[in-house]
């Protein structure tokens, strides 16, 4: 029998209709052991995780990062509120732990004094790449002291479906920018652009194209339907990079 596609809106009516998880089911030995939120008011949806949904999250991490260039005993650093991807989720050092390389959270840069003291980590520390949500970078890379850092290779800018990729410019660095796609409601870790600047899906979420929109099969195994994500794409194929997992046509 087919899997199901679900909506948001759907989920949430379910969640509603069957709180606290929905048809959200976990096995007896393995319960939820961690919780998080997206949206928030009427939009808002209750996440679950057991421990072995976050051993899943950690190896969708660690292939989707392995994918973007980040490797064992490189530094990694990251400017996400609380280093959280997806709240409640896998902290970023999670993965990182996992590839064996350097985690150098700085949480949130939000004012200048905040800025200037990130800066004296990453320059002390020589951090090889840098996670970035695009919405809140801006305060941080406008404070980067004009001075050559051969060490810095790449960026990683965090996207998610519904919100608009408008990354902040970065003066004086000529290193690669890449993109890495979470999707709250499945993973924190379902996408990561290569050097061609195509956006491969790991296919363990068995990704596919409905009505202009990427549909993802769940990485939890009690969850009964495949997902619409909200993130556009014309269909699904594959790129001359050597990546085996399967890329999207914007």
């Amino acid at each position: 029998m087919a899997v199901p596609v679900r909506t948001r809106t759907e989920w949430i009516a379910d969640q509603a209709a069957h709180p606290p998880f929905g048809s959200r089911t976990f096995a007896a030995h393995d319960g939820p052991v961690r919780v998080g939120i997206t949206g928030s008011g009427a939009t808002l949806l209750l996440l679950g995780w057991s421990e072995s949904d976050l051993e899943r999250e950690r190896a969708a991490g660690a292939r989707v990062f392995a994918r973007l260039g980040i490797g064992t005993r490189m530094r990694v650093a990251n400017a996400l509120p609380g280093a959280l991807a997806t709240p409640g989720a896998l902290v970023v050092g999670d993965v990182d732990e996992e590839l064996g390389a350097l985690d150098v959270p700085l949480g949130e840069v939000a004012s200048a004094a905040a800025a200037t003291a990130a800066w004296e980590l990453l320059d002390r520390v020589e951090v090889n790449v840098l996670i970035l949500d695009p919405a809140t970078a801006a305060t941080l890379l406008a404070a980067a002291p004009p001075l050559a850092r051969p060490w810095w290779q790449g960026i990683v800018w965090l996207c998610r479906p519904g919100v608009a990729f408008a990354p902040p410019s970065v003066p004086a660095f000529a290193g690669w920018r890449r993109r890495w796609l979470a999707v709250p409601e499945v993973s924190s870790f379902v996408a990561s652009e290569c050097d061609r600047g195509r956006l491969h899906v790991d296919a363990a979420f068995a990704p596919s194209v409905e009505d202009g929109e990427l549909v993802l099969g769940p990485l939890h195994p009690g969850v009964p339907w495949r997902y619409r994500s909200a993130w556009p794409a014309r269909g699904i194929g594959a790129c001359g990079c050597g990546s085996p997992a399967p890329v999207l046509d914007p």
